[in-house]
């Protein structure tokens, strides 16, 4: 008797650029949403790109998504990946104090490589063969 279970975890590559608009950023959580709304495992990748500008309520649309849906995000992010833009943001990004408010497997790089690497290790970890 031989029994397989396949397992597709999703790698979510999300990069911020330019001018952010308060509805772009909403719209991105929302993505995040779909997979957690559907019970689908992820692994988030998120970059942003040197003199990107946030709307100025980011940080309040973020807390109050991250309140509501954040059960959900323990259960189904597997990990967050942060590319760091140099070794300044990479000190900024890799801090404790981040590493505790994602509650979930966190790692900085400066190498997408590297993140992609870790995600793709992050998912392997999850699929199973019995």
């Amino acid at each position: 008797l031989m029994s397989l279970s396949s397992h597709y975890i999703q790698i979510l590559d999300m990069q911020f650029s330019g001018h952010v608009s308060s509805q772009e950023f909403e719209d991105w959580l929302s993505q995040i949403q779909v997979f957690l709304d559907q019970g689908r495992a992820f692994v988030l990748i998120m970059q942003t790109l040197p003199q990107t500008e946030f709307p100025e309520d980011y940080r309040e649309i973020q807390s109050r998504w991250y309140k509501s849906y954040k059960s959900l995000f323990f259960q189904y992010c597997l990990g967050l990946a942060r590319i760091a833009q140099d070794e300044d943001d990479r000190i900024r990004l890799d801090t404790p104090a981040l590493q505790q408010a994602w509650r979930v497997p966190y790692f900085v790089s400066l190498s997408k490589t590297d993140a992609l690497d870790w995600a793709v290790q992050r998912s392997l970890c999850k699929t199973q063969i019995t």
